[in-house]
């Protein structure tokens, strides 16, 4: 096992140095001038002062080199060269972490409902059960995320009194972007239960488990439902990967200060290194839920792991 994960590891560093050398030619390559925004309302004079200042009159290789030595020494992600004193670090400390809080709720009520709906689905196929819960999951997975929160803050916020439409900083703000996050997530992962449960049921071993009288319950715990939940896992690390950058359309429903809203802003603004740590932070937090998925794969069916290591 200790091979399995230092292999991965490995893996997962080679892939984030590959991650962060194509992103910084792509962004800092791509035509405009990264200081125009800043400069538009100081005198031209500034211009040369602002360019040797930040490095941009130095060869584009001297300048990555700068920005790896920075990123591996220091872990410095990036400085604004729109907003002086603002740098991705400091933005992480605030505006990540409320993302983080909406997003990783979410996604836990998500594989929770979204697994037990897909096992109930599967369990009673051809129930009223079944395709009472295959209409909601259509409904919900069809409806763009922007329709649930604006139903959410019509029908829970305005008409029910239930919670404030809008706003941040009090437990009771966490309730509708949460909700509004997690419903198109339940249906996705009940859709993909329901079928990988269908796909076990079918499966000799559990023909035989019942032959032999193996309880309900433990039928279902033991046999069905670990071995229904491997492909749901691989799902998980895209939605964590998108809890910084997929709740942008969220975040400006309910006024959260999220980091979406951040990296909207960067973008707007021609902001490069802005840009370039947002997006290697994204890619850093995918990369690091796939090097845990892959241990969980493997501590889940040992026989990945035997067969990784095979090769």
């Amino acid at each position: 096992m200790g091979k399995f994960i230092l292999k991965r590891f490995v893996y997962a560093v080679i892939s984030l140095v590959i991650i962060a050398t194509v992103s910084f030619f792509l962004i800092c390559m791509k035509p405009g001038d990264p200081i125009a925004a800043k400069v538009s309302q100081l005198p031209e004079s500034s211009r040369k002062v602002l360019v040797v200042k930040y490095g941009l009159d130095q060869p584009m290789f001297t300048r990555f080199t700068e920005y790896m030595k920075g990123l591996i020494t220091e872990g410095n992600l990036g400085d604004s060269i729109v907003y002086e004193g603002r740098n991705v670090n400091m933005m992480l400390k605030t505006s990540a972490v409320v993302s983080a809080k909406i997003g990783l709720m979410a996604i836990a009520i998500q594989v929770i409902a979204g697994v037990l709906l897909g096992m109930i689905q599967a369990l009673y196929r051809g129930k009223l059960s079944d395709q009472v819960i295959r209409v909601l999951v259509v409904l919900a997975i069809c409806i763009p995320s922007f329709v649930f929160c604006a139903l959410l803050q019509y029908f829970i916020g305005f008409k029910g009194q239930i919670t404030p439409i809008m706003g941040w900083g009090k437990p009771v703000h966490y309730i509708l972007p949460v909700a509004a996050y997690a419903i198109p997530g339940i249906a996705t992962y009940c859709k993909y239960m329901r079928t990988s449960t269908i796909g076990v049921l079918g499966e000799d071993y559990i023909l035989t488990a019942t032959a032999k009288g193996c309880s309900q319950t433990r039928l279902v715990f033991k046999h069905i439902f670990r071995n229904a939940i491997l492909p749901v896992v691989t799902m998980v690390p895209v939605a964590i990967s998108n809890v910084f950058a997929g709740s942008m359309v969220i975040e400006k429903f309910f006024s959260i200060p999220g980091m979406g809203q951040h990296y909207v802003k960067a973008v707007s603004d021609s902001d490069p290194y802005m840009i370039l740590g947002m997006a290697i932070f994204f890619a850093c937090t995918y990369i690091i839920s796939l090097f845990f998925v892959d241990i969980l794969y493997g501590l889940v069916d040992p026989r990945i792991r035997v067969a990784k290591s095979a090769d």
